[in-house]
């Protein structure tokens, strides 16, 4: 299983970003925004083709006509931007933290650099149909609870729509290392004051937000996780994409697994001997260090191939499934 190659370029962020406690920091820690980007974009697809559509809410009728839309974390405004290409009478604001926004973008769409959870920059009753997806990773339930829903309350208008689609983190039957390193990824996600099963309580906390239709509308799909399924292109990709998002995740936290070997031993007796060889230590300082870089990274690139192959093994031999959620409902008066 390759890494995805991309050719987006010249994307820059800050510390501040990098040190966020949310997903993306999860992510990001040894990664580059290109290559988040590809895996966020890929997993765009495979939920698009899951669900036969890029929403639920019953908001089709608006959206032909001319809404107002608003896609809170919209990172490289993937979804947006198909939606702006389907319904091209709707105008649509995209946010996020982070800068994945594309260079050119469709009449219709404007990006907004911003911190949703400072408020979203917007009057009240300004948006016929709010989205909002995988968000799971980047907030407490407390600010759940206390803040985004009623936020995402505010800036809707009577009669408009509310979506939420997240993932639940455990998978149906996990093999022994999936499950490791799920539970891992639960727990660091736990250090950062984010509850990994906030998905479960949706409904719960949604339906207690004033303002909010009743009943919750509630749908959820479940993904085969399978390559070996020649006739099933969506498990095919979902598979990718699984795989891929658990490369980005190793690149940050495989430390936390004791994934890596230490090979500090060998690289200081192999500079020993070049040592007792050349009285240049000056070039050999030099040598080591970019040698050792190098290795550094081969070797942790080849660990972490080597993983994701077990793990992909896993999910043939125990056939693993994935569930994803959306949730939604009107604003009333």
């Amino acid at each position: 299983m390759g890494t995805i190659h991309t050719k987006l370029n010249n994307r820059n962020t800050n510390n501040k970003t990098l040190t966020n406690n949310n997903y993306r920091g999860l992510f990001l820690e040894s990664n580059n925004l290109a290559t988040v980007d590809e895996v966020i974009h890929l997993g765009h697809c495979v939920l698009r083709e899951g669900w036969n559509g890029n929403f639920s809410s019953p908001i089709k009728p608006r959206l032909t006509s001319g809404a107002k839309v608003l896609d809170v974390g919209c990172g490289s405004g993937a979804w947006i931007c198909e939606m702006s290409s389907d319904y091209p009478t709707s105008r649509y604001i995209g946010i996020d933290l982070l800068p994945l926004f594309p260079t050119t973008k469709p009449f219709n769409v404007q990006f907004i650099h911003h911190d949703f959870l400072n408020g979203l920059p917007f009057p009240d009753a300004t948006f016929d149909f709010v989205h909002i997806r995988f968000m799971i990773f980047d907030l407490t339930e407390i600010q759940w609870e206390q803040f985004m829903y009623s936020e995402l309350m505010r800036v809707c208008k009577v009669g408009g729509w509310i979506e939420i689609s997240d993932p639940e983190l455990k998978f149906i039957n996990e093999g022994p290392i999936t499950e490791r390193i799920n539970y891992s990824c639960r727990k660091k996600l736990q250090s950062r004051g984010i509850n990994p099963n906030v998905t479960s309580l949706h409904s719960q906390h949604f339906s207690s937000t004033p303002n909010i239709s009743s009943p919750i509308y509630h749908e959820h799909r479940e993904f085969t996780i399978s390559s070996r399924l020649s006739h099933d292109k969506l498990a095919q990709s979902f598979t990718t994409y699984t795989l891929e998002s658990y490369r980005c995740i190793l690149n940050s936290i495989g430390h936390e697994l004791k994934l890596y070997t230490n090979n500090s031993n060998v690289r200081r007796n192999s500079l020993m001997k070049s040592i007792k060889k050349s009285n240049n230590s000056e070039n050999i300082r030099r040598s080591s260090s970019r040698d050792s870089s190098s290795s550094n990274q081969g070797g942790k690139d080849a660990e972490i191939d080597k993983l994701l192959k077990t793990i992909e093994t896993e999910f043939e031999n125990y056939g693993t499934r994935a569930k994803i959620h959306r949730f939604y409902a009107m604003k009333t008066e």
